[in-house]
């Protein structure tokens, strides 16, 4: 993987500065009001929005124009662009903060989208009227229980959509009728419907999934369903058995591309319809492979790029725009002989494939609203403070109150900073970032990948010892996650796979004395073991699991000999270290809803939830509560501190400076 091309100055204010979102921004920082409950000798200061930004997870044409719908901005909105005057046609509000699904009907009348329910009351499938020039919103059903990942709209107008749940089942709405039915899935023991293809009388159904599997799941699965007589045929190429997903699925004439993996790489198998038996495989080197479109003989994916197949060869290359990363790719279209390309940063490419220059389309310029975005991760130091969003951070200045808007892609689950470098976790499977806000005018620059299959990030930390950056990683493919090492100097890397089990990611990481110690979670909240380990010789050196009903370790924090254990929900341990006995239990479930973190400043160990800032005596392991905080997270909630003692936070979407007396 190579690094990010920088951009100069005038692109990234260009990119930045248009439609109110500038890339240095001075915000106006005040007291915050009496209903942000404090502690005696507790100042809170409001910073403002922690990351402001337009970002986006779906991106469909309907004409001449692009619909994408927004992501982790409250309310979501739906956004119609039109292409040929660069301005934004509408803007309707819609539920959730997200959605990867949107699809239009054959006359380009209504535009369906399904959202996930959870955390709100409004239903989740829901169409526009694209004739009426706001295109309004209608709620056509509720779907609790369902986590939308597939929809497909058939030639005459009956569309499908599914995603993750127990026993995924199959949902078919006739606009017609007006009527929503399901039909049984093709696998109860898939954890997910994860792409669709409809046709006049078939549809495709691919399964599996990178999240949400059990070990009594099933892995990659491809079928067919007769839409007349409602059975189903599977017709998965055995290269494909061991593969996690059939990730997308697209046809050509009677060709049926079907992206998936091998242990090569994402691949694609071109089935002949009339005979599914008889396929091609071409095999690529990359992570994965979606969004398939066709145009004279080639074929186009986003691959974790713009990724070029020639037909004729069976080799795949990379398409890139000199100084224009395209970042996360949500659309793919083929557009009067140029690709269409929509970028989470809220850009629309438009390259030409022959040369790969591209006019840019930016969403935010032509009007698309901009918005507070659910934190991923904090940090301070260096007289600044980093929030990372979603494809972007975005850092305050605390001597001049400016703000800069980074443009990092997907999202920095956590930050540490270094000699007045910020290295970015960043997720999925990007790797560590760095940026160093001198430099202005940069993006950051990738200075190490992830171990391959190791795509989740969850926290990084320092280690003075052997003078290295620790990150602790989940493995959403493979189960378990890893230890990695990063020296700052040279960007060279190791990693210990599985060091708790092969179920556990590494959650929590926090180094002492040479010794980094571990917290394990399995996805359902479970696991829950500490590791004691030595991280250059990548041995284990000891291991304990505190609860007796675990629900997995989410911080940890080393001070005075002791090793302080915070789980998930709230059960919190101290552990002398000398002894390794527990010589502290108690619950701080009503402060812990989920997860909590812990930092050490000051001679305190200090934790931060969701619900509240608070921090331990020394000696009695008491808790004081410091700041009520109902802080809206979209990653694991954290607090960072600066050379001088002071706390950074977050609370509701605003970034908070927290000034403790004693």
């Amino acid at each position: 993987m190579t690094s990010e091309p920088s951009l100069g100055r005038r692109r990234v204010l260009q990119l930045g500065a248009l439609a109110g979102l500038a890339s240095t921004v001075t915000t106006v920082t005040s007291v915050a009001s009496a209903t942000a409950a404090a502690a005696p000798g507790v100042r809170v200061t409001d910073l403002g929005p922690g990351v402001m930004n337009f970002s986006l997870a779906a991106g469909i044409p309907v004409g001449d124009r692009v619909y994408v719908a927004s992501r982790n901005i409250d309310p979501m909105r739906i956004v119609g662009y039109d292409l040929t005057t660069d301005k934004v046609t509408s803007v309707t509000a819609g539920p959730g903060i997200s959605t990867q699904l949107l699809v239009a009907d054959p006359e380009g009348r209504y535009l369906y989208a399904a959202v996930d329910e959870r955390g709100q009351s409004a239903p989740g499938f829901i169409r526009l009227d694209l004739s009426q020039p706001d295109a309004p919103k209608e709620d056509l059903a509720s779907i609790p229980g369902l986590s939308p990942y597939a929809i497909a709209m058939a030639p005459d107008g009956v569309l499908y959509f599914g995603g993750l749940e127990k026993a995924p089942t199959l949902r078919r709405y006739d606009a017609a009728t007006g009527d929503l039915s399901t039909i049984a899935g093709p696998d109860p023991n898939a954890p997910m419907i994860r792409s669709l293809l409809a046709t006049e009388d078939r549809v495709y159904v691919g399964t599996g999934a990178s999240l949400g599997a059990t070990p009594t799941s099933t892995k990659a699965g491809l079928f067919v369903l007769d839409r007349a007589s409602g059975e189903y045929t599977s017709i998965l190429p055995p290269e494909f058995a061991d593969a996690v997903e059939v990730r997308d699925i697209a046809l050509d004439g009677n060709s049926l591309y079907v992206c998936s993996t091998t242990a090569s790489g994402a691949a694609v198998a071109v089935l002949d319809v009339t005979q599914p038996g008889e396929y091609r495989l071409l095999q690529s080197n990359r992570p994965f492979l979606r969004l398939p479109r066709f145009a004279e003989g080639k074929v186009y994916f986003n691959g974790g790029g713009l990724i070029e197949l020639s037909l004729d060869t069976g080799a795949f290359r990379e398409i890139t725009v000199a100084g224009s990363p395209f970042g996360e790719i949500w659309g793919l279209w083929v557009r009067g002989g140029k690709l269409m390309v929509v970028s989470a940063f809220g850009l629309v490419f438009e390259v030409d494939p022959a040369d790969s220059t591209a006019r840019i389309h930016d969403l935010v310029a032509g009007g698309a609203p901009t918005g507070p975005q659910l934190a991923m991760s904090v940090a301070a130091g260096a007289n600044g403070v980093y929030v990372g969003g979603t494809n972007s951070v975005m850092y305050h200045d605390l001597r001049t109150g400016a703000q800069t808007r980074i443009l990092a892609p997907s999202e920095a689950k956590d930050v540490l900073i270094r000699d007045r470098t910020a290295y970015f976790a960043q997720y999925n499977a990007i790797g560590i970032l760095a940026y160093n806000p001198r430099l202005d005018g940069q993006w950051p620059r990738l200075k190490a990948p992830f171990p391959a299959e190791q795509n989740r990030p969850h926290q990084i930390v320092w280690d003075d010892c052997h003078e290295l950056a620790l990150i602790g990683l989940q493995s959403d493919t493979e189960s378990g996650g890893s230890l990695l090492t990063f020296d700052p100097r040279t960007s060279a890397t190791t990693a210990a796979i599985n060091p708790i089990d092969d179920v556990q990611m590494v959650r929590a990481v926090t180094a002492h004395d040479g010794v980094a110690y571990l917290g394990g979670q399995s996805v359902g909240n479970g696991g829950g073991t500490v590791v004691a380990w030595d991280p250059v010789r990548r041995k284990e050196l000891w291991r304990l699991t505190p609860q007796s009903k675990p629900t997995g370790v989410t911080g940890l924090a080393v001070l005075g000999g002791h090793l302080y254990v915070m789980c998930h929900r709230g059960d919190f341990f101290v552990v002398e270290l000398r002894t390794r006995r527990i010589i502290h239990s108690a619950n701080h479930g009503p402060v812990v809803p989920n997860y909590g973190t812990l930092l050490v400043s000051r001679g305190r160990v200090y934790a931060t939830s969701s619900r509240a800032f608070f921090r331990f005596d020394p000696k009695t392991f008491a808790r004081t509560d410091l700041v009520t905080l109902n802080a809206e997270w979209y990653g694991i909630p954290r607090s960072a501190v600066d050379e001088r003692g002071q706390f950074y936070a977050i609370q509701g979407r605003n970034l908070i400076r927290i000034q403790v007396d004693d």
